[in-house]
């Protein structure tokens, strides 16, 4: 039996990534417009569209790591991105060295003047040849961190489940 693309794909980690995507038909019409006149930077828009989650509007992912992705040249998706840019596709924003790319959507702008910053939600991705630590050791490295507890929404603590001991907070304090 055929896979269903159309319904939620769960990664190895439990993130759900949506296996169908949705545009308005004058997107879609500029779309086609720059794939005929930018071929490859309409293939670009879509590599980073494909690695959007739910929720999210951004990617940060080196033009490196893009190339070798895609199985481009690094130069072909640096032109491309600043076709994407110009033509309004992409938003492209610093954060240190790094690019964050803003696919379809405002980003609000907070703060006083001079000291303004936004807030969205953004897939980040990394290649494994980027790390200055070979990835088997940063797998063993994460295997060794900490559990942070999250809360979700709709969840509720439940506290005969919290150990009492005196590390733990006291359980007037998580009310």
């Amino acid at each position: 039996m055929a896979e269903n693309i159309t319904l939620p794909q769960e990664d190895d980690r439990g993130n759900k990534t949506q296996g169908w995507l949705q545009s308005d038909k004058a997107a879609h019409q500029a779309m086609w417009k720059l794939g005929i006149q930018h071929p490859m930077a309409l293939s670009v828009l879509h590599f980073m569209v494909s690695k959007l989650s739910r929720g999210t509007n951004g990617v940060v992912m080196s033009a490196a790591a893009i190339a070798k992705a895609m199985g481009i040249s690094q130069r072909t998706v640096q032109n491309t991105i600043v076709v994407l840019r110009d033509c309004k596709f992409v938003q492209v924003l610093k954060s240190g060295n790094a690019n964050v790319y803003i696919i379809n959507s405002r980003v609000a702008w907070q703060g006083e003047r001079g000291a303004r910053y936004a807030s969205f939600n953004a897939q980040i991705l990394v290649d494994e040849s980027e790390q200055a630590q070979d990835v088997d050791e940063l797998i063993r490295q994460a295997d060794e961190m900490l559990p942070v507890p999250l809360m979700h929404f709709n969840e509720e603590i439940q506290l005969d489940a919290i150990d009492p001991s005196p590390a733990a907070p006291a359980q007037g304090t998580l009310l």
